[in-house]
């Protein structure tokens, strides 16, 4: 008997074939850190520039914050990408950003103080070069894999010697609670840069007779750290227990290729700053779920004055404001009781709205790169 061909492939594990160009630097051998009595350079060694890559952006705010404090900045590439189109994603990102591109054709000749790995491969590649290593952790990416070898292999990162600087109190919490033993942990704030999201008031009292409900929502198809599947099956369920309610939902994804066919509402694609400025205004609601580490996305929806529903089961409890957001569990009836007693009762809004944004004028990048620099200055050697 012979089986018979089926479209249902097994689980993927993944080829060692795809670290084949950085295989060399795979080792378990501890980083030796030096230390220095003055640090000029600083380089970021990263998987190329990725255009409306959140965590990428943040990293080159960080960099042009760092040149404009007087470092050398660059942005070195461990997989094949030319300067060219780094330097071309990382203005669409970021514009007028400071700092050099790289490609990885300079990754054995070039010289830095400072380097800072930005994901779990380039703390590998990076730990034996000379001068002091950092590791900039958005996120804990251990969870970015099944349970398995590249699992143990990122995991292992947070125990080879390099200096943690957590974005954000979560990733150390779990680095702490999952990683024994690990290095030294700094942490700096999760930032917002308020000015590229101006407030927009809103008449909260229209919200008591809403027969519609706008919501904008934030995911990535392939992160399932955005909840893609749950999100379209609660808001699906959660359309139908409203509309017997006598409210419509209106639903404007956006986050994912434009390609991607969701199962209800309509996918906007992926938007540029103006386009989700536009959204925003647009929506009565925020939702833009966060499984492991936050995303700027809830900051820069509550930044614009648009409420914003976060759920339990994610990390928006260690991001958030108490009073400054709408909690609820993610599951249709927890979410549509949310919706229908938020619009039935708004009174509370303009001051969870208040809260919000004296939150998130504490959060500013003034308050993260002064932090950055005050551990660059506790490096230096006496």
């Amino acid at each position: 008997m012979k089986p018979v061909k089926t479209k249902v492939a097994d689980v993927p594990t993944g080829s060692i074939h795809q670290y084949d160009a950085i295989l060399k630097y795979f080792n378990d051998e501890p980083a030796q850190q030096n230390r220095r009595a003055h640090y000029r350079s600083i380089t970021f060694v990263t998987t190329g520039i990725i255009a409306y890559d959140g965590g990428q952006t943040t990293m080159l705010h960080l960099g042009t914050l760092l040149s404009e404090q007087g470092y050398q900045v660059f942005y070195l590439s461990y997989v094949p990408q030319s300067a060219e189109d780094m330097a071309t994603n990382a203005e669409f990102n970021y514009p007028n950003y400071q700092g050099k591109c790289l490609d990885m054709s300079h990754l054995d000749s070039h010289q830095s103080d400072i380097w800072v790995a930005t994901l779990w491969e380039s703390a590998y590649v990076i730990k034996s070069k000379p001068g002091y290593k950092m590791y900039f952790v958005q996120d804990y990416e251990p969870y970015f894999y099944p349970f398995g070898d590249r699992y143990q292999l990122a995991k292992r990162t947070y125990d080879l010697g390099l200096h943690i600087i957590s974005l954000g109190p979560w990733c150390v919490k779990m680095i702490e609670d999952q990683c024994d033993p690990h290095g030294i942990i700094d942490q700096i704030n999760f930032p917002i840069d308020l000015d590229h999201y101006p407030l927009k008031e809103r008449d909260f009292n229209t919200y008591k007779d809403m027969a519609t409900v706008k919501l904008a929502v934030y995911t990535k198809w392939t992160s399932p750290r955005r909840a893609p599947i749950t999100i379209q099956l609660v808001l699906k369920n959660a359309e139908a227990i409203l509309a017997k309610k006598g409210i419509t939902l209106k639903i404007r994804y956006f986050g994912s290729p434009k390609s991607k066919h969701f199962i209800n509402g309509k996918n906007l694609g992926k938007l540029t700053r103006p386009e989700m400025n536009a959204l925003y205004h647009w929506a009565d609601f925020g939702i833009a779920p966060s499984m492991t580490n936050f995303s700027l996305v809830p900051f820069e929806m509550m930044s614009t004055g648009l409420p914003f529903i976060d759920f339990l089961e994610g990390t928006g409890r260690y991001f958030l404001p108490d009073t400054g957001y709408i909690p609820t569990h993610m599951d249709e009836k927890a979410l549509a009781q949310t919706i229908l007693d938020t619009v039935r009762q708004p009174e509370g809004l303009p001051k969870m709205i208040h809260e919000s944004n004296k939150y998130l004028h504490s959060v500013t990048w003034d308050r993260t790169i002064n932090s950055f620099i005050k551990i660059l200055d506790s490096l230096q050697l006496s």
